[in-house]
């Protein structure tokens, strides 16, 4: 008797608390920046936590990038070309609570807890503001993040994603891990062809929110006291090998198939960083060979293909250019910066590759006042200057004969 009464108690708790989160609204309490100190303070000494960390040396050299000499300066002290990529640090926190819940793209700890990565802000995250769900689906074996709150983009996809992916399977093996969250509920076709590549399987993929009888994580952070806020993320060799290895392999044409040699990457359908003057670039390109295209609705296997075919890719800095993980060894990349702007994630990733790297830098816009912080700068628009351009692809030797 008294054993169905405490059952009776519990389950009307469970209720009580379930409308309460639906009348008030239960909100996430704060963030836990994911560092190795962070994760030692507040979890070091639980006996369902686990803690892994390992280091990710960035302990050689790049060679430095080509450009016009007018280009070889930047007023804003943020922007520099790294000698060499910067050394990481990798945590992972291994999790036997199912009280720990997945969902609004992210893993909350049994206090209500954001667990994420210490480049950002609480208040920077939407789910900050968002109601959280009572999660009563419950998976049993492992379930893996693989998700962040922008995990829709192409470039933090393979950036951050498929990074996480390469530590889970390192620590722990890929046969050790049942599921993946993703969070989207309709994942981009990205996410789905790079996953399947993988090797995991649909019902891996876990797109609602959960808990699970053991929950993994995993960030990557600069090795930094205190962790410096990015200016963007340099890809470390062991993550491109791991993408390089698991990712498409561009496919040579078919017979009587034409692949362009030189290819002008446009920007699609964005909300920052358009391309004003496009139509201008495309007339100073397209007498020296160049074949116009945009990557919009193109397969990941399609952009591959592209890119790993190429002799000379000319991009504005976005996204799209993260392809040159397929691109060949020698394979000549310019890439089109804003005003005054510099990240070098696509340096690092051309370095990688054994690309001829060479940027330029887009003319002031004029008629704004720039937002002087690193989001404002980075989703500037950018005006090229057609002949500065013309006289890159001289230097590169990409004139002759037109």
């Amino acid at each position: 008797m008294k054993r169905k009464m405490k059952r009776y108690l519990w389950e009307l708790r469970k209720k009580a608390i379930r409308r309460y989160k639906v009348e008030r609204g239960v909100f996430p309490r704060a963030m836990i920046p994911l560092t190795l100190e962070n994760a030692k303070r507040f979890y070091g000494r639980r006996k369902d936590v686990t803690v892994h960390s390992f280091i990710r040396k960035g302990d050689f050299l790049l060679p430095p990038p080509k450009h016009l000499p007018e280009d070889h300066t930047f007023s804003d002290p943020r922007f520099h070309f790294p000698q060499k990529p910067r050394d990481y640090d990798a945590v992972i926190l291994d999790i036997r609570n199912p009280k720990f819940t997945f969902q609004h793209l992210h893993l909350l700890d049994d206090k209500n807890r954001v667990i994420y990565a210490p480049q950002v802000r609480f208040d920077e995250l939407p789910i900050e503001k968002q109601v959280l769900e009572t999660c009563e689906r419950k998976l049993e074996g492992t379930v893996a993040y693989l998700s962040n709150s922008l995990s829709c983009h192409y470039a933090h996809w393979i950036q951050l994603q498929f990074t996480a992916l390469a530590a889970y399977w390192e620590t722990f093996g890929k046969e050790n891990i049942d599921y993946y969250y993703i969070g989207e509920k309709d994942p981009p076709p990205h996410v789905l062809d790079s996953l399947e590549q993988a090797g995991i399987r649909r019902e891996q993929i876990v797109n609602f929110p959960c808990r699970a009888d053991r929950s993994l994580i995993s960030m990557m952070y600069i090795n930094h006291n205190p962790p410096e806020l990015q200016s963007g993320f340099e890809m470390s060799l062991f993550s491109y090998d791991f993408i390089k290895t698991t990712l498409f392999k561009p496919r040579p044409p078919k017979p009587g198939q034409s692949c362009p040699k030189k290819i002008y990457v446009m920007r699609g359908k964005v909300g920052g960083r358009r391309e004003r003057n496009q139509a201008e670039v495309r007339a100073a390109l397209e007498p020296h060979g160049f074949t116009s295209m945009s990557m919009e609705g193109k397969t990941m296997q399609e952009e591959a293909d592209l890119f790993g075919n190429a002799d000379v890719i000319v991009a504005v800095h976005g996204a799209a250019l993260h392809n040159q993980l397929f691109a060949r060894p020698g394979t000549q990349v310019i890439e089109l910066f804003p005003y005054d702007y510099f990240e070098p994630s696509n340096y690092v990733i051309a370095s990688h590759s054994g690309c001829e790297y060479y940027y330029l830098i887009g003319e002031p816009l004029g008629d704004t006042d720039p937002d002087r912080s690193f989001i404002g700068l980075n989703r500037a628009d950018i005006v090229v200057d057609p002949s500065k351009l013309l006289r890159l692809l001289e230097m590169a030797g990409l004139t002759q004969g037109f």
